[in-house]
């Protein structure tokens, strides 16, 4: 017989409780608010410690006749199920008749977890109870919108994320999990059977980084299986590496946040909620994005834009094209490896012409078999101003965006004209660059320098020195021969007889070359003779690393100004080109300098070494100053950060600006 109805007037819950924290606080909550219950523990999951006293009763996880008789003898009206129940074998299951029954009407039925939790809320509500969620009874636990601690995810994160969202999505609409892991651009582990915790073991062996992406099915029964995040999870994702936890806003637990926000906050992991807007438009279009850069500057800015048109996305963009290693750790599989196209100068150019053209055809083919949305190049107008020129003539109607202008206020200003044939829209990178471009009718606009976003000013020197033995009495100088073929050949044996000299007038001298995958043989194999013992470092991680732990730097010329003005670090460029390239070149350039910093600022703050100029004695007197003077670099630091200032216009950063102004162009805005 039933017990009669509790004289409070509130139903009686019946908690059927499972492993974890939860059905505790809901046990407490109840209580705390002297509403009737009835806790019926699962043996084998749920633990007396766990619920804060003993269930009132136990049953095993196949005894469904057993259970309901325990519940309508207590009177309950109303049943949650929580706390975590993996899911059983006819080995240990165990079932009594009417479980046995439940099954029975299952065989033949295509099911998976969801579908099998939705069965079983239908046979308990056809035994006369209501089924209510943890979450209807415990606000507190739901998952607000934003980080619920004081770490943030950075930019490739957001990417991340909304890569994660997708991906997530498509997993809980094939019933098959409800979590990933995300790393640079791509999924490295998906949830299977074995659940969470088993996930994030998995994504420890791809090394540090990612993030946990943790979304409700989008067909799941709520009421018995949202997402759940606790203190252990956060313990797990630290373990393993991980950068933070995501997971939908609304839609999930957060056990004990204020615990959740400690373990979080001291191991510095981020926990957010992801808003409702941003898993929406996970199921939006796909835009398709074609991106092309030949060259190591280019392909940096290039990953940059990709994470960024990630993160405004919300991971549903697609991207084609052709890009270097950063850009394929952003998510493009490229067409070909463009390293065979960094050149630089007339006569550099001559003997590959052939090769250019062939490599222009096939990617011209390729955009115009894909049809994207809209087609962004980067920098390298000798080759990529071959694909604008060649979809111009043939009536192209995708959308043609460059992104970084020509230096047309320093050299060869009819190619303003030439752009306003060809391309749809600029992007530049400095705010006086747009009024040279419009004045033709082409449509510019300033995003900013994505320098900004580098890292480079958040370079860990005490690490740096550490990992490579330094000591602290040895002074660090960075030395940086460019990242093209060209240059390492004209300036690495020059850059080589400078350190020399400046090794016999700096005791404790250690050297750190920074360079990247493409030379870096040819590198190593010059510099092995260098005095001060050197250090040849490939990853953008540890070049700003060994800027921090440097003392001045020596550098071609080029992006790489920027970067070191980024890290405060004092520098002079050198560059050399062939003999009639120089002819040439001298007599096109208009402007006084070629270091950006000291064009932002008009005047020489960084000195420029060039062709005859880039003589060994010259670059070790300028150099040695560096070393040798405070007051030389507090100078050159405070130009710095004169000339940065002029890069970044009002708004977000600049990448996320660029990847907004090329999609509002692939809606056709």
């Amino acid at each position: 017989m039933a017990a009669p109805p509790d004289p409070s007037g509130q139903s009686k819950l019946g908690i059927v409780a499972g492993g974890g924290a939860v059905p505790g606080l809901l046990a407490a909550a109840c209580r705390a608010a002297g509403r009737p219950h009835f806790v019926l523990g699962l043996s084998g999951f749920a633990s007396a410690d766990e619920l804060g006293r003993a269930p009132d009763a136990w049953i095993r996880l196949g005894q469904a006749q057993r259970g309901f008789a325990l519940m309508h003898a207590a009177g309950v009206r109303e049943i949650v199920m929580v706390g975590a129940v993996k899911r059983p074998t006819w080995l240990n299951l165990w079932p009594d008749w009417r479980t046995l029954r439940f099954f029975l009407r299952l065989v033949g039925r295509a099911v998976g977890d969801n579908g099998l939790l939705a069965a079983v809320v239908a046979e308990i509500e056809r035994e006369g109870f209501r089924v209510v969620g943890a979450d209807e009874l415990l606000h507190g636990l739901v998952m607000p919108a934003g980080a619920v601690g004081r770490w943030h995810p950075d930019m490739t994160a957001e990417a991340d994320i909304a890569l994660g969202v997708a991906a997530a999505r498509d997993l809980g609409r094939r019933d098959l999990g409800q979590a990933v892991v995300v790393r640079d651009g791509a999924v490295v582990e998906q949830e299977g059977p074995d659940g969470t915790d088993a996930l994030i073991a998995r994504a420890a062996r791809h090394g540090k980084g990612g993030v946990l992406v943790k979304m409700k099915k989008p067909q799941q029964e709520r009421r018995v299986d949202l997402p759940t995040v606790g203190v252990d999870t956060v313990r797990h994702a630290a373990a393993a590496g991980l950068k933070g936890i995501a997971v939908e806003a609304g839609h999930a637990l957060i056990v004990d946040r204020a615990a959740v926000t400690a373990a979080a906050d001291a191991v510095g992991l981020f926990v957010v909620g992801i808003a409702a807007e941003t898993v929406a438009a996970a199921s939006g279009p796909s835009p398709l994005v074609y991106v092309v850069a030949c060259e190591p500057s280019g392909d940096q800015l290039g990953a940059l834009l990709i994470r960024a048109l990630q993160a405004e996305t919300q991971g549903r963009v697609r991207i084609a094209g052709v890009g270097g290693p950063a850009m394929a750790a952003a998510g493009l599989d490229s067409l070909f490896d463009p390293a065979e196209l960094a050149l630089l100068g007339i006569v550099e150019v001559l003997p590959k012409a052939g090769l250019v053209l062939r490599r222009v055809r096939e990617t011209v083919a390729d955009i115009e078999a894909r049809r994207p949305d809209v087609l962004v190049t980067i920098d390298s107008w000798g080759f990529t101003g071959r694909i604008h020129q060649r979809l111009a003539r043939r009536g192209s109607p995708i959308p043609r965006v460059r992104y970084v202008a020509p230096q047309v206020w320093a050299w060869r200003p009819g190619r303003a004209r030439q752009l306003a044939r060809w391309i749809h829209h600029l992007m530049t990178l400095f705010p006086f660059e747009p009024p040279y471009f419009t004045r033709y009718g082409l449509s510019a606009s300033w995003v900013g320098h994505p320098v900004l976003e580098s890292g480079a000013d958040r370079g860990d020197g005490a690490a740096f020195r550490a990992r490579h033995g330094i000591a602290p009495e040895e002074t660090v100088l960075v030395v940086l021969p460019g990242s093209r073929t060209s240059e390492i050949a004209r300036l690495i044996g020059v850059f080589g007889e400078a350190v020399r000299r400046i090794a016999l007038d700096t005791p404790h001298l250690r050297v750190v070359v920074p360079t990247v995958p493409h030379v870096a043989t040819k590198v190593r194999a010059a510099v092995v003779a260098w005095p001060g013992r050197p250090i040849v470092v490939l990853d953008a991680a540890e070049r700003f690393d060994a800027f921090a732990a440097g003392r001045a730097a020596l550098a071609a010329s080029g992006t790489v100004s920027l970067e070191l003005a980024m890290a405060g670090l004092p520098h002079l460029i050198a560059y050399r080109v062939n003999p009639v390239s120089a002819f040439v070149l001298r007599r096109l350039i208009r402007t006084r300098f070629v270091n950006l910093v000291n064009i932002l600022l008009d005047r020489e703050a960084v000195p420029e070494c060039l062709q005859e100029q880039a003589a060994p004695d010259l670059l070790a007197l300028q150099t040695l100053l560096l070393l040798r003077s405070a007051a030389a670099r507090a100078a050159m630091q405070g130009d710095f950060r004169a000339a940065l200032a002029k890069l970044a216009p009002p708004g977000p950063p600049p990448s996320r600006q660029a990847a907004r102004t090329v999609l509002d162009l692939a809606q056709g805005g």
